[in-house]
């Protein structure tokens, strides 16, 4: 509920005086002991009558047995069922201060005074609640409706909006206009809750509407070492203007693949993101091969570098502690692209 207090606004005021001036028959000169006595706080009150300090409304005026309760003695023509105020708007108060109540006791002759200066009635009025989602919901639907597919991502300008209607009232949502402009991707509605009322609100509702598009993404934390699997990957919808070219939208692109960082869950791919499974690792002992027509050899080294099937790695011969370049050819196996001794034979030649 909202805290707006109702005896600070004039025109609420001016509406309450007007609607007793016409409801009762103007009673004579106030007395002088009508009021609150400031020096001793002495009252009037009368037996059996008391003040309800917080009352709940589902209607649109007050009347005089939601202020008090117990048996009225009041001026011909008043009871408990008569009208003594507006309402206040649906999701929000009034508060009636000792003022305002002393006023309307003495020009009714009603058999109540308030005891003190705190004496008050907060007012509550009850609503039905209209929330941002439901709105968008509502506006989605008619996109999709017009043409436009459900494959969008509707933004309310107004992030926290709440509309609050007569409770007595459904919360159901009519689209009374709505344009698109595509290139912008920004949309005005006007709505009118509830629906084809005509007691209806009408508000206008602006914002954008994306474009989505599904992509795989991680269904938890992916971390380097592991090979992806199908089953740890899911769609899921992102804005179409964020894929970029090197997001993965394609899960032929990210399976079999390993993460070269941490990838968390349900965050887009980038390619970069991703590199193929290693099958050597810095320091695994490899198998080194060298191969010509005439002669195939082979000999144990360490691998100085990490790399995966096809990479060119460096590796250092065990035996004679030389460090080559060689071919990853699977896993713990490298092939050498020139032994030392030959690319020294061949440069003596020149």
């Amino acid at each position: 509920m909202s805290h707006d207090i109702a005896h600070s606004s004039r025109m609420f005021a001016a509406a309450v005086t007007a609607a007793l001036a016409l409801t009762f028959a103007s009673p004579g000169p106030a007395s002088a002991d009508s009021g609150i006595n400031a020096a001793n706080g002495s009252a009037h009150p009368s037996a059996g009558l008391s003040l309800r300090r917080q009352i709940v409304i589902d209607q649109d005026t007050i009347r005089l047995g939601d202020l008090f309760d117990g048996p009225i003695s009041a001026v011909a023509g008043v009871d408990a069922d008569t009208v003594i105020a507006y309402a206040p708007q649906p999701g929000r108060r009034a508060i009636f201060d000792a003022e305002w109540l002393s006023r309307l006791a003495h020009r009714l002759r009603l058999n109540w005074r308030p005891t003190t200066r705190l004496d008050r009635v907060i007012a509550e009025r009850t609503s039905t609640l209209i929330n941002g989602d439901t709105v968008r919901d509502a506006i989605a639907l008619e996109l999709a409706e017009r043409g436009f597919g459900e494959e969008f991502d509707i933004e309310l300008s107004n992030h926290n909006l709440l509309i609050h209607i007569d409770s007595r009232l459904p919360g159901t949502i009519g689209i009374a206009s709505l344009t698109v402009d595509p290139a912008t991707e920004r949309f005005n509605a006007i709505i009118t809750v509830p629906a084809d009322d005509p007691r209806a609100k009408r508000l206008n509702v602006v914002g954008r509407m994306f474009a989505m598009l599904e992509v795989p993404m991680p269904v938890t934390t992916l971390r380097p070492g592991e090979t992806i699997r199908a089953d740890d990957i899911r769609w899921q919808p992102v804005r179409a203007r964020l894929v970029g070219d090197n997001t993965i939208t394609d899960a032929d692109d990210i399976i079999n693949m390993e993460p070269r960082r941490a990838l968390r869950q349900d965050t887009p791919v980038r390619r970069a993101d991703l590199r193929r499974p290693q099958t050597v690792s810095k320091g695994n002992v490899v198998t080194m091969l060298y191969e010509t027509r005439a002669m195939t050899l082979s000999a144990t080294g360490v691998a100085e570098t990490s790399g995966t099937d096809g990479d060119i790695i460096r590796v250092r011969n065990r035996q004679t502690k030389l460090v080559v370049d060689a071919r990853i050819t699977g896993p713990d196996r490298v092939a050498v692209l020139i032994l030392p001794q030959l690319a020294a034979n061949q440069g003596a030649s020149r």
